[in-house]
């Protein structure tokens, strides 16, 4: 058995969400005795020893960042995917983020994509050992997951009088209201970040005028409004404005911030709808048309929006939404033209759309795992994050929600203790856990020996034709 750390900073959500398959696939195959640990308690690398450390990124946030680079100097294996692995290549993306010392502290680089491959690659050659594809895992769940369907989901919300729902999902459009915010914008565009903020605010106000038309002039269509996850920063407990916030009282409008997961959100709605979102291609994934509201047709958008219908004002959207509700489909959407086109994003951001992502993860899980044992720990004990860890222990046993609230030096420090205990993970891998049994009797993989197959399969297209 390997003894294997998972750090996770929330139970429920993307990241948690790319790394159950994974995970199932370590305890199921590879022997692994996984414990999920809060990202707060990095100290559990010291505490615990184990042979290796598993994290959804190294760079997307300070605290996976300080994990991996923890159990790295302690030589303890990393194994880490990417969360946000649809990433720009054209230069203007930072890859190292938050990974202040520029180093990766992981046996392997997991990119999405063929093209976030070959763009770091010629970015950073040195690392060119450590690069593979293994495509995005956290897709996977469209292809072996049962989702609730719309009947279920508004009676369980007595919302049942709505035949028709519409999804939107939120931009990042608060970050220009909170300091921490402002200052993510202005590494990212450094002379620029003026204009932008001014470009950002204007956006928000002309996304927020055509939703409004349409849930005034629709009021037999219920809107689900989901906040953009990283719109602020967790430590943060007020809301701050965004192209939504203002339209939640609407009767027919459900706003959803963290309680309900996003593929629950697209499986019930008819249409998705966002300003730029990778949720599109999830979307997709299940079946989903989309449409993107783009008042500014000079906006450099990702290039993913391409497989999307492009409303540019409310009248367009409007004339969509009838359509579709007409025909029980958008003539443009499913054009081929657009079909090819989704097909192709489909390869360039999330490689593959087959639920087999995770086990091409796997398989660099797996090689990682037999490295673990030939290095020799190096403990290394760090005060800072031993009190980090003790205060999180203490804080539990004395938190009061409505108390701490009151108390500004506290206050920042609920996003702790409303996440650390990571309750709901145990909810969650008794749900996926029995669909990802059926996947595998389904796909015949069921037994090592045909995994093996596949991944031999695998690398040997690889060689052959340079698709992972």
């Amino acid at each position: 058995m390997y003894k294997a750390l998972c750090f996770l900073d929330d139970e429920q959500g993307r990241d948690v969400e790319l790394l159950l398959p994974l995970i199932y696939h370590a305890e199921r195959y590879l022997g692994c005795d996984v414990k999920f640990v809060f990202v707060w308690d990095i100290f559990a690398v010291y505490r615990e020893m184990p042979d290796i450390v598993i994290l959804p990124n190294t760079v997307g946030s300070k605290w996976y960042f300080e994990v991996a680079k923890y159990a790295y100097d302690q030589n303890i294996t990393v194994f880490a995917l990417i969360s946000e692995g649809n990433f720009r290549t054209n230069g203007t993306f930072d890859y190292w983020g938050y990974n202040t010392e520029k180093k990766y502290f992981q046996d392997y680089v997991c990119h999405w994509s063929q093209r976030t491959k070959d763009f770091l690659i010629k970015e950073l050659p040195e690392c060119s050992d450590q690069m593979v594809v293994t495509g995005a895992t956290g897709f996977d769940r469209y292809k072996i997951y049962q989702f609730p369907s719309k009947v279920e989901f508004l009676e369980q919300k007595g919302m049942t009088s709505y035949k028709r729902v519409i999804g939107y999902a939120g931009w990042a459009f608060g970050k220009i209201y909170s300091d921490i915010g402002r200052q993510e914008i202005v590494a990212a565009h450094k002379e620029l970040a003026g204009e932008r903020m001014a470009w950002m605010e204007k956006q928000m106000y002309a996304v927020e005028q055509v939703l409004l038309q349409l849930i005034e002039n629709n009021k037999d269509t219920l809107f689900i409004l989901k906040v953009h996850p990283n719109e602020t920063h967790p430590h943060i407990t007020h809301e701050n404005p965004n192209e939504i916030i203002r339209l939640r009282d609407y009767p027919n409008v459900l706003y959803v911030k963290n309680e309900e997961s996003i593929q629950n959100l697209i499986a019930v709605s008819d249409i998705w709808m966002g300003f730029e979102t990778t949720t599109a291609i999830e979307a997709w994934m299940l079946g989903k048309e989309t449409i993107l509201i783009n008042p500014d047709p000079n906006f450099a958008r990702d290039y993913a929006h391409a497989g999307s219908i492009i409303a540019k004002s409310y009248d367009e959207a409007q004339g969509y939404m009838d359509e579709f509700y007409r025909k029980n489909s958008v003539g443009e959407f499913n054009s081929v033209e657009k079909q090819a086109i989704r097909r192709g994003i489909i390869a360039d951001t999330i490689g593959f759309d087959d639920g087999l992502n995770h086990l091409r993860a796997a398989f660099y899980l797996k090689e990682s795992l037999m490295n673990s044992p030939r290095r020799a720990r190096k403990r290394k004990f760090i005060f800072r994050f031993f009190l980090r860890s003790l205060s999180q222990k203490v804080g539990t046993l004395v938190y009061i929600r409505s108390l701490f609230l009151k108390l500004p030096k506290f206050k920042k420090t609920i996003w702790i203790f409303d996440r650390c205990k990571l309750k709901n993970l145990g909810v969650l891998k008794s749900r996926y856990y029995p669909y990802l049994d059926e996947f595998y009797r389904r796909k015949g993989l069921i037994n090592k020996s045909e995994q093996e197959i596949f991944w031999r399969n695998q690398i040997e297209e690889a060689n052959n034709s340079n698709l992972i």
